[in-house]
Parts: C-alpha cells; structure tokens; sequence
C-alpha cells in the first residue's frame, strides 16, 4: 500500500480515529477529555491514539495529546470532505440526477456547506407552486433574495406580499423572465419596484439553475437535471452554513446583473 492510501486509511477508515483528529482539532485533550467527549474507555481509543501517533498525526505533550503539525495541515481539510460525502450520501438519487456542474467553481467545491437537506416534491396540486413545506418560514423571514431562470405564475403576487409586509425582497432574473413578469404582470411589477425594500436585477446572461432562494432562516435549492430538464423538486436546507453558500451564490449572480428601478 502507497504511503498515500495508507494515511487516507488511517483518518478516514475508522470513526473513532476520525472523531478523535477533529475533537482535537479544537486544541490539546488529556485522555480523560478525550474519553468523556468521544463516550469510549481507555483501551480502544489508545490503540488508535498509538496509530496516529506512529503516523505522525497526533503529537504527545506531557499528559496530553494534539494534533502534528503534520496533523494541523491535514485535518483542517477533512472537514469539507466528510460535509460533501454525507451530503452526497443522504440525497444520492437527487445529486446524482443533476448537473452540479452549472454552480460556479468555488461553490461547487464547498456544496457540502448545504449539510442536512430535504428534497420536497410538489403534488399536483402545488406544481407551479413553492412546497407548502417552506411558506411558513417564508413568510417569517426577514430578508428574501432569489435567483431564478424560470418562471412561476405565483412569483409577481408573492414577492409583492412579502415586499408589503416589510420583508426585504431582491430578485436576480434572467432577462426573459423579467420580460414575462412585466408583460403579464406590470401592474405588481410596477407597485414591487415602488417600495424600498424591493429590489429586481436582470441578468443578461445565462443563469446555470432552476432557482436559489435563500433567506436569513433557509435555502431552497432547485437545480437544472443532467438531461437538461427541470422536474420542480427544492432540495432544501436551515443549516447556517448553508444560507451562507446561498447567499453567495445569490451575490455571484447579482454581480453580473444590472438592477431596474423603473419598468
């Protein structure tokens, strides 16, 4: 076995090893920390206390033990890589019907920020609509910012309604859905521009995904499948890692667009 495939299977191969690098992550631990915090006894976690010591990851210091400066390196790492396996590994259908190559490079390379998710799929009933799931937090946000390259009849009423009860609204739409919205819609698109606190970017170019709204309480994620077809489904997450990456995924796309005060 190559020294490589043997330090990977040393972190990642075993739970105990693995929970024991990024316990210590936080600074020295004594045994007896160490015991109380991972709930094992002495002997089994020693044992694998000695495999990383011999694998130049932990460092002993009187009677205490903490990462190597080679462990310093490398366990910061392991964090975004555990993230995107458990996030591929609970959605695996979902993920694996999707383009992920459409999100911009830096956040493609963190989306194991989005942590736990729940894919929500419409009935028929709310097809064109936003899952019943999330219209309560919705509606108890304080700020709304949504990307979007397709359009929902419900959009232009909704936002209006968010917007008037004195949440902060801003929408990044694709010149074409914006055109639909004022052609349908002007007289909402029109009343939405005239608050304060409602914002509309047009995006001259093509935005790569279905829609991201993303709220200071969640992120609701809809992608664009492999096959190039939108089947309507949110993959949704309330971690705060996650709304971070939606915001700025929101700001990617907001940066390249031109806001419109004035139909």
């Amino acid at each position: 076995m190559s020294m490589e495939l043997q330090l990977i299977d040393t972190i990642f191969f075993s739970d105990k090893r693995k929970n024991l690098l990024l316990f210590l992550k936080n600074g020295p631990k004594t045994i007896e920390e160490i015991k109380t915090e991972l709930e094992v006894s002495s002997s089994p976690i020693m044992a694998q206390i000695r495999i990383l010591l011999k694998e130049g990851l932990l460092a002993q210091k009187e009677n205490s033990y903490e990462l190597s400066v080679k462990g310093k390196l490398i366990v910061p790492k392991m964090e975004p890589l555990l993230s995107t396996f458990r996030l591929f590994d609970e959605n695996h259908d979902y993920w694996a019907r999707q383009n992920l190559l459409t999100l911009p490079t830096h956040l493609l390379d963190r989306i194991g920020d989005l942590g736990s998710c729940m894919e929500l799929v419409p009935d028929r009933i709310h097809i064109f609509d936003y899952p019943p799931e999330i219209m309560d937090p919705l509606y108890r946000s304080k700020t709304v910012m949504e990307v979007s390259s397709f359009f929902r009849p419900g959009y232009p009423g909704l936002y209006l309604d968010l917007a008037n009860k004195g949440i902060e609204v801003s929408l990044v739409l694709e010149k074409p859905i914006y055109r639909k919205m004022v052609s349908d819609y002007r007289p909402e698109v029109e009343e939405f521009l005239n608050l304060e606190n409602a914002q509309i970017f047009v995006c001259e170019n093509k935005i790569e995904l279905a829609s991201s709204l993303v709220t200071d309480r969640f992120i609701s994620l809809s992608m664009i499948s492999k096959d190039g077809r939108y089947y309507n489904h949110e993959m949704v997450s309330f971690e705060k890692s996650a709304i971070e990456w939606g915001q700025e995924l929101y700001n990617y796309y907001r940066d390249m667009a031109e806001q419109v005060t004035q139909v």
